[in-house]
């Protein structure tokens, strides 16, 4: 029987045309890119390469369901994977009850005021995979940089990659008051970005957490349909010892159906509102891990250098949940593994009488 790699449609919107094609671990990229090039003159696009074929062995590529077929033919390749289109997860609406909430264990309506340690999570880089971040923003006093764009500018024009930066580590709406922003920009204006452009935010975000050294964290606020090549990048980045919190999506449905959140190696976090409950539009599931604020989160905005906005969705929960991470690494050294965070993290949840497992720090 001839051998055919695994094909992984995606159940929504995608790049038209685009794949994702992940080798096996023996097959040499340069070489085998070269020969389907030849082969297929004028009909195959290679339009990325993914670096780090630890995390990613592979490539994307332009190309006719006649050009796919023969190279789902190949024995180098493990799979493919059509190039979804991963969206933010957030609903827009028009305070700051979250940072009181997760500062105060077993209270609903807790007092106006939050509790977090010294350390602040100073010597911790998060890396924000989103729309850019308004490094100029009053509430990043500097902490906020540049890391690496995949479209013409770093600019932020949405306003949700800001926003997620300010729950993370602003000095008012911030978790962790002291740590340090990157911007990995992933998604365009409109808060969207195909599955490659993600994986190679992702590669960049581990190749630079390697060059510096430092404790880090990955925030990725984006969700949509299951992709197993976010799902492997995603798990690939956990196992080099970065967390990587994701939203669950707001769908309302089971999460597992969603990427990166179904991730093994991803810390899925759904949505509560000010009375935690789960919030209505909140993914759940076994998947989601924890839960945190993610309804009327106001943070920074993009219209000045002291701007707010308020925003809902479970990637406002997602970052509290960057910024507890970064407070614990930062409060127990830079030699802790991801699993004592989370184990700290986890058994200081405060459960409702629903049993969400309520982020607290």
């Amino acid at each position: 029987m001839s051998y055919k790699a695994a094909l992984y449609t995606c159940d929504g919107p995608k790049e038209e045309g685009s794949y994702i094609v992940k080798l096996r671990s023996h097959a040499v990229k340069q070489s085998f890119m070269a020969t389907c090039c030849a082969a297929h003159t004028d009909q195959l696009d290679i339009t990325h390469s993914f670096e780090d074929s630890t995390l990613f062995h592979g490539f994307v590529a332009k190309c006719s369901e006649e050009v796919l077929d023969a190279l789902r033919d190949r024995e180098d390749v493990e799979y493919i994977c059509e190039d979804a289109i991963m969206r933010c997860n957030e609903v827009q609406e028009d305070a700051t009850w979250n940072l009181h909430r997760i500062s105060h264990k077993g209270q609903a309506n807790p007092p106006l005021e939050c509790l977090y340690p010294d350390s602040g999570g100073e010597g911790v880089n998060v890396y924000v995979l989103d729309t850019g971040i308004v490094i100029g923003h009053s509430e990043f006093e500097g902490r906020a940089k540049n890391g690496r764009t995949f479209y013409p500018s770093f600019d932020d024009v949405n306003g949700h990659g800001t926003h997620i930066a300010g729950t993370i580590i602003g000095r008012t709406y911030g978790v962790a008051k002291k740590a340090e922003a990157f911007a990995v920009r992933v998604l365009d204006d409109r808060g969207s970005g195909p599955s490659s452009i993600i994986i190679a935010g992702i590669a960049w975000a581990v190749s630079h957490q390697e060059s510096t050294g430092k404790p880090s964290v990955i925030n990725m606020s984006i969700g949509g349909p299951a992709n197993r090549a976010i799902d492997d990048a995603v798990n690939n980045a956990a196992s080099r010892g970065i967390p990587v919190v994701v939203a669950a999506g707001g769908e309302r449905r089971d999460a597992k159906d969603s990427s990166p959140a179904r991730a093994a190696g991803a810390y899925a976090v759904g949505a509560i509102d000010r009375r935690s409950n789960r919030a209505r539009f909140s993914n759940f599931g076994d998947v989601v891990k924890v839960y945190a604020p993610g309804v009327d989160i106001v943070s920074a905005g993009i219209t000045g250098p002291y701007a707010t906005a308020t925003f809902s969705g479970t990637s406002m929960a997602a970052a509290h949940v960057s910024g507890a991470f970064a407070l614990y690494i930062s409060a127990n050294g830079p030699g802790v593994t991801t699993a004592r965070i989370w184990e700290l993290i986890n058994d200081n949840t405060d459960t409702t009488g629903d049993g969400l497992h309520i982020l607290q720090i």
